[in-house]
């Protein structure tokens, strides 16, 4: 009877909990921040859990890292930058990855409650939009993974779009010389950005006081804010145009049909399958939360200035999207390149529920429990999924053990003063384990490390692929020295992955290149 007494106690404790939880998540933007603050502190915590491989994003931010530069490849440079400031905090190490994405994720779902309650009256839809952006697999996972450049855009596109709805309310100063800053950190942080400022700039312009806004001299306080801060990357990007945009457009016209009409259609048919996928779970939230309800006194005119106003957004954004179609060959559009640019999609649906299609109980009741569930299980499943592949039999990059290979080199007496790889997965790699040790690849032209070739510091060539890759480092070294390199012998080693998988192991093919493989030096003639 006392055991069933205190059960029952129990249980009315954690009931009490939940309601007070929900209520402050239904009535305060602010406690939702606050769980959303707590959910990205726990998965920090969560990458520390996981095995150290890095995955490619990451790997690419351990290898640009070891120098500063106005540009380094197909993207803009604010996530380098601003990732090169957290590891001067905390080293170069998981925790510094680990705290850069997850303070912009955090940053993200911050300014989205800000602006979600800038537009909503019904404060609880603030929770139901902020949770329905959430459950885009596109965000909860493959940006928990990847995606560094693609948060930073998000990022700055929502802080364009939150401070341009403010100004449309409160003009100052401040807020046009803050709107271009935004505006300049969203063209470095992804070229894609001036898909989404027209889109804005449309919706700005349709909303009744928005040509007030845009003819007020302080206009041009913005322009030059944004073109200041944009300035230094241009001119790099004006000397590697070609550089910078071969990889996306290559990438835009993959399997591209020969028919013109047929490049278009399929264009338009995968920006629409995409904008699917990215929004079919934050839909299917937010349908769940429609109920017709009696009282309708919300202030449907205040409330449907905005609807308009998110309306715009996406007309103009299909718009400019069909512009670029039909005057590029872009036929691969990939969910997550579409993700920043519906990311307001929630907040639009939710203004539409605030006509009078939405009642809080039902949320709490139906929909709120699941979105909670899902962000408890998140986490976990990310600290299993590696386990249980290897479990499976099946091998990811994530699952490699590259401190295996550290410690062959070391148990070989190699002590190499450069290592040299083809690419920048396996170079961010080996540069987080070799982290004394300057790491170049033959990748980045830009970047010339200093290092003096001797017979107790040799260069080291590494590749994982099973062709060899050694040619392509040769001709890198011997362009970087101005020698003449010959009977370089290539090793290799295997060994388990983290979490072994049965019959499959991982394999390191390296070189060394020492003194006695220079035939001709820059002193012969």
């Amino acid at each position: 009877m006392a055991l069933c007494t205190g059960l029952e106690h129990r249980a009315s404790g954690i009931n009490s909990l939940y309601r007070r939880l929900t209520s402050s998540l239904v009535n305060n933007p602010n406690a939702v921040i606050a769980l959303f603050g707590v959910y990205f502190l726990i998965q920090i915590a969560v990458r520390l859990l996981l095995p150290p491989a890095l995955r490619i994003d990451e790997a690419q931010q351990v290898l640009f890292a070891q120098w500063l530069a106005l540009g380094y490849d197909a993207q803009p440079p604010l996530y380098n930058w601003y990732q090169q400031a957290i590891f001067a905090i905390f080293g170069t190490s998981m925790l510094g990855l680990a705290v850069a994405k997850n303070l912009i994720l955090f940053l993200v779902f911050a300014t989205y409650v800000k602006l979600s309650d800038l537009v909503l009256r019904e404060k609880s839809l603030v929770l139901v939009a902020s949770l329905a952006f959430f459950v885009s697999p596109q965000l909860f996972w493959q940006a928990q993974r990847d995606l560094t450049h693609t948060t930073m855009l998000m990022l700055t596109s929502l802080w364009s779009i939150y401070l341009s709805v403010r100004l449309l309310k409160t003009p100052t100063t401040m807020g046009y010389l803050l709107t271009g800053v935004a505006v300049g950190l969203g063209m470095l942080s992804k070229y894609n950005f001036v898909l989404i400022l027209p889109a804005i700039l449309l919706a700005v312009w349709l909303h009744p006081k928005g040509r007030e806004r845009i003819f007020d001299w302080r206009i041009l306080l913005t322009i030059g804010i944004s073109l200041l801060v944009f300035l230094p990357h241009s001119i790099w990007l004006f000397d590697n145009l070609q550089f910078a945009s071969d990889v996306t457009l290559r990438r835009m016209a993959e399997e591209a049909p020969e028919s013109r009409w047929m490049q278009i259609l399929t264009g338009i048919a995968h920006v629409i399958s995409g904008s699917a996928i990215v929004m079919i779970l934050p839909a299917l939230v937010l349908f769940a939360s429609r109920v017709k309800r009696t009282d309708t006194t919300t202030g449907e005119q205040q409330v449907s200035l905005w609807l308009r106003f998110f309306l715009h957004y996406f007309i103009a954004l299909a718009a400019v999207l069909l512009i670029v179609i039909i005057a590029t060959t872009m036929t691969e559009v990939r969910d997550r390149w579409l993700l920043p640019l519906v990311m307001p999609f929630p907040i639009l649906a939710a203004l539409w529920l605030e006509q009078g299609s939405f009642n809080p109980a039902v949320f709490v009741k139906k929909v709120l429990p699941v979105c909670l569930v899902v962000m408890a299980i998140l986490p976990v499943a990310l600290i299993v999924s590696a386990p249980v592949q290897a479990m499976l039999g099946k091998t990811s990059r994530s699952n490699n053990d590259w401190q295996v290979f550290r410690q062959h080199i070391e148990e070989k007496g190699i002590s190499p003063s450069l290592i040299v790889t083809s690419d920048w997965y396996t170079g961010g790699n080996l540069r987080f384990v070799f982290p004394d040790t300057t790491v170049a690849t033959t990748t980045y032209d830009d970047f010339d490390p200093a290092f003096a070739l001797s017979s107790d510091h040799p260069v080291l060539f590494v590749w994982v692929t099973g062709r060899d890759q050694s040619a392509g480092m040769v001709d890198w070294l011997q362009a970087q020295m101005g020698v003449t390199l010959s009977d370089i012998s290539v090793n290799t080693f295997e060994a388990p992955m983290y979490f072994p998988v049965d019959g499959k192991m991982q394999r390191f093919s390296y070189a060394l290149v020492t003194p006695d493989n220079v035939v001709k030096s820059p002193r012969e003639p």
